[in-house]
């Protein structure tokens, strides 16, 4: 059960003796009996965390994806299951450059897999778990990964206005995944609903169908590009490099995933405010509605 399930419970339950409490008016005594268990409810409410986040996540779905509570297809899960684990790893590892300005080098043995822990019914689905962990850190990290693109789903499937300011500040990697993910969604004719921690998501049928197109309909152009400048250094709370090329042209961009923490440090030691050679992925975005995005992902930097 999570935490998001005990919030709208409670929340549906102080409703109900709501209305029960208009139903019996005046009665002195079950009104006096409702008023305490109101009371009751709304403390419980009051008392649960506000904007927690946990490394944990509940996918629940519907359509020809489940047989009522009984059962979800295997092929579908397996489907699903890569692309929002790349999707969670992949933002946990920009999560990661913010948090290294803020507490020092992390531990290299850091882990955003996750486990299939348990297969919730109702609407059938699925929870994945972060098993092992260094540290609270650790955790945290993921957590907050998986809470971002809990917001990059929800964004996907609701405009064109946010899909685009969304995809502003994730790696553009990440679209394909996206993608993947709808599409099994979608092709099951499913809702979606999402829990982490105190968060909650609800996507109809027609939102996942809408979402899907909206990301499919996108078009990623990419080249790589070699480039000759300076190194004027690293976002880290953003996850963001700054360079100046030979020309005077500022170039900013996300600093790709697969790029260490360890190794940025370095960079940052050896080529800050130096001429270097700079490799970059260039990457333009054309959405749906037409409206172009340029952006830069860093990939190495050598000496010139």
């Amino acid at each position: 059960m999570s935490l998001f399930w005990e919030i709208e419970q409670t929340k549906a339950q102080i409703l109900d003796t709501e209305r029960m409490l208009d139903l019996v008016g005046g009665h002195p005594i079950m009104s006096k009996s409702f008023h305490e268990k109101l009371k009751f409810l709304r403390e419980k409410l009051e008392n649960f965390p506000k904007d927690f986040i946990e490394p944990k996540i509940r996918l629940l779905f519907s359509g020809g994806a489940v047989k009522g509570s009984i059962g979800i297809k295997s092929k579908f899960v397996s489907k699903t299951i890569s692309p929002i684990q790349e999707l969670i790893k992949t933002q946990t590892a920009i999560v990661r450059f913010g948090d290294v300005g803020k507490r020092g080098r992390a531990k290299k043995s850091n882990s955003s897999d996750l486990y299939l822990t348990s297969l919730p019914v109702g609407s059938f689905g699925i929870e994945l778990t972060q098993l092992e962990s260094n540290d609270l850190f650790d955790e945290q990290d993921v957590a907050t990964a998986i809470h971002q693109v809990m917001e990059l789903i929800s964004a996907a499937t609701s405009s064109d206005e946010a899909f685009e300011e969304a995809i502003e500040h994730t790696p553009k990697r990440n679209l394909n995944n996206l993608k993947s993910f709808l599409k099994q969604i979608d092709e099951e004719n499913s809702i979606l609903k999402i829990e982490s921690g105190s968060y909650g998501i609800n996507i109809s049928e027609e939102q996942i169908h809408q979402g899907f197109e909206r990301v499919n309909s996108t078009i990623n152009e990419n080249e790589q590009l070699i480039v000759n400048g300076v190194l004027r250094g690293f976002l880290l709370d953003s996850g963001k490099f700054e360079i100046s090329t030979e020309e005077g042209k500022t170039i900013t961009g996300i600093i790709s995933p697969e790029l260490s923490e360890e190794q940025i440090l370095e960079y940052d030691k050896e080529f800050l405010n130096s001429t270097c050679v700079v490799h970059l992925n260039f990457y333009k975005t054309i959405f749906i509605s037409g409206k172009e995005k340029s952006s830069y992902e860093l990939l190495e930097i050598s000496k010139k």
